[in-house]
């Protein structure tokens, strides 16, 4: 796999979730047992729009030829999946979320270590 592979899944997965959580928040989050309440409702809108943003920066990302620019994109792609799987586990365990947020932690760790590798691996690993 190389980085443009890599960036591509990303990208789709948070378009994805995006789309489904900008346009559909009281569904999805039921899904993960939060009450369709207007405050749970806006905040999924507004994960919703993060992630659509995010998932357009990383598919733009995928034809950079300028690896400072990719391992820019990877870095805060690091940051925000880290963040993100924190506060997933730490509202699982309170009881905020259903189980079955644990398969989307699954998700996140599974990015986070692709985007691991390829920071690691760095340029020789670049489209």
């Amino acid at each position: 796999m190389d980085t443009k592979l890599y960036l591509t899944i990303a990208a789709i997965v948070a378009i994805l979730w995006g789309l489904g959580f900008f346009l559909i928040p009281a569904e999805l989050g039921a899904t993960f047992g939060v009450p369709p309440e207007p405050h749970n409702i806006v905040t999924g809108r507004f994960l919703g729009s993060v992630l659509l943003g995010l998932g357009v920066i990383i598919w733009f990302a995928r034809d950079f030829r300028d690896w400072a620019a990719v391992r820019s994109v990877l870095i805060g792609f690091v940051v925000g999946v880290v963040l993100v799987t924190l506060v997933n586990i730490w509202a699982t365990i309170q009881g905020l979320f259903n189980a079955l947020a644990w398969g989307s932690t699954i998700v996140n760790v599974l990015l986070l270590l692709g985007a691991l590798y390829f920071l690691f691996t760095g340029s020789r690993k670049a489209a």
